[in-house]
């Protein structure tokens, strides 16, 4: 007859085995997650210094900018004949030059960018950047290296993973901090050690949920349900509707930059026809309400469909408004504002950023900075703590020896309710209920090994 363990046992050891034997196996990749991350919270400070010579114009007082077309005329001499201007984002500031963007249709997956002086129109250099967004090198090599480790859409499942175990790890640190305060956990350095791994942890708790949360809210998988989940509820973040023509209420074309990728890719004799359209668009931005320092145009190369001018300030107070202007009526005919955003789409908008370390500048940052930190120390003394007691070797020995305890222990009621629960968090987090599974078949094919081996 199987003997079932006391509901308060079971929980007990399911909350060792997460968190300290497989906080053992999965703490590098958190490790990895937070050291990049940090690098990434730094980066504004390095761009400004990097690439100062493309980003910042010098200018005297006296001097008037050009307008905003000649800009773009401009720049189209340093464009080479396949390739298309797809966004303008002009000079935010007196002492910051105006950013072209082009892709190059016998390239398309790379995007450039061209920087002009907008008071003497010197072009001042250029580069590769991420896409429509725009990220300059520096920042988009730190943020593939915190993504997917350079490892493209594969890699991606390690940051996923990440992100997943850190909130488990965080919840049940705390219940075994509160616990376990009281007792005397071993010798002088391990005890030493798990009071810093516990302190440094609870003190930046919040923190470390956060991370988890919109980290998963930008992974991929777990970020792809969370998204199916808000347009479930109709809680997507609005988008545009750029096609001329249609009646108010026509669903907006998700995939209309795609398309017009397509377009340009299959007729590389497309060109702007009338720069000036720069100068009103911008001028009907402004008139409209549009007012953050950075904005960014995107042209339309498709007489169906209308140019798009949006707001990229992602300091608080967050502009990300947007309009969609017939550009040969001058006519506005589709506009998204901030503010009637969903709530959902507000969070995600803000924890993104806040992610990020640019929603309250560098104050933002100093946190990240910090955070990251104390969860690179919460991972070194969790790491010095289980070396002074236990060799690598036996992690695994343990490991499958409290697994298969609770294995064996667990009612049927209780191991029924743990594989309903694991199977519901595969639809929502399917990388860490993977991840419990591969740890259990190892487990098991490890177990009849040392049975085998006992045997014989």
């Amino acid at each position: 007859m199987r003997r079932s363990l006391p509901f308060r046992n079971f929980l007990d050891q399911t909350l060792r085995v997460l968190h300290i034997y497989v906080g053992v196996l999965v703490a590098p990749f958190i490790f990895i997650a937070a050291l990049t991350g940090t690098l990434y919270g730094l980066t504004p400070q390095i761009e400004k210094t990097l690439y100062e010579t493309y980003l910042v114009a010098k200018y005297q007082s006296h001097q008037v900018p050009y307008l905003l077309s000649e800009q773009v005329q401009r720049a189209q001499k340093f464009v080479p004949s396949s390739a298309h201007i797809i966004a303008v984002r002009p000079a935010k500031d007196a002492n910051t030059t105006t950013r072209v963007l082009y892709m190059d249709m016998n390239n398309p997956s790379q995007t450039t960018a061209i920087f002009i002086n907008p008071y003497n129109l010197t072009m001042q250099g250029k580069l590769s950047v991420y896409g429509t967004s725009g990220i300059l090198p520096m920042r988009t090599f730190l943020d593939h290296l915190h993504r997917d480790l350079l490892l493209g859409q594969y890699g991606r499942i390690y940051s996923e993973l990440a992100a997943s175990w850190l909130g488990i790890f965080a919840i049940t640190g705390l219940i075994q901090w509160l616990r376990i305060k009281r007792k005397n956990v071993g010798e002088h350095i391990r005890r030493r050690s798990i009071h810093w791994h516990s302190l440094i942890g609870i003190c930046v708790l919040p923190m470390l949920l956060f991370f988890s949360v919109t980290g998963l809210t930008w992974s991929n998988w777990a970020g792809g349900n969370i998204a199916k989940f808000r347009h479930w509820i109709n809680s997507d973040t609005p988008s545009l509707n750029t096609q001329l023509g249609t009646h108010q209420g026509v669903q907006p074309d998700e995939h209309a930059e795609h398309r017009m990728g397509m377009m340009m890719h299959h007729n590389s004799e497309m060109k702007l026809k009338n720069l000036t359209d720069f100068d009103e668009i911008l001028n009907i931005a402004r008139a409209s309400g549009l007012n953050a320092p950075a904005l960014q145009i995107k042209p339309s190369y498709d007489e169906k469909r209308a140019w798009v001018i949006e707001e990229l300030q992602h300091q608080w107070p967050i502009k990300i408004d947007a309009l969609a202007v017939d550009i040969k009526q001058q006519k506005i005919i589709d506009r998204i504002y901030f503010k009637d955003f969903p709530l959902s789409a507000k969070l995600t908008r803000w924890g993104v950023d806040l992610h990020i370390g640019i929603l309250f500048g560098w104050i933002n940052q100093l946190f990240l900075v910090l955070a990251g930190l104390a969860l690179l120390m919460i991972i070194f003394f969790a790491y010095r703590a289980w070396f002074s007691y236990m060799k690598p070797w036996q992690t695994l020995y343990q490991c499958n020896h409290q697994l298969m305890h609770w294995w064996r222990r667990a009612s049927y009621m209780q191991l029924s309710v743990c594989i309903v629960i694991l199977i519901m968090l595969y639809f929502i987090v399917p990388v860490w209920a993977i991840s419990i599974v591969l740890l259990n078949i190892f487990v098991a094919i490890h177990w009849l090994f040392l049975k085998d081996k006992k045997q014989s």
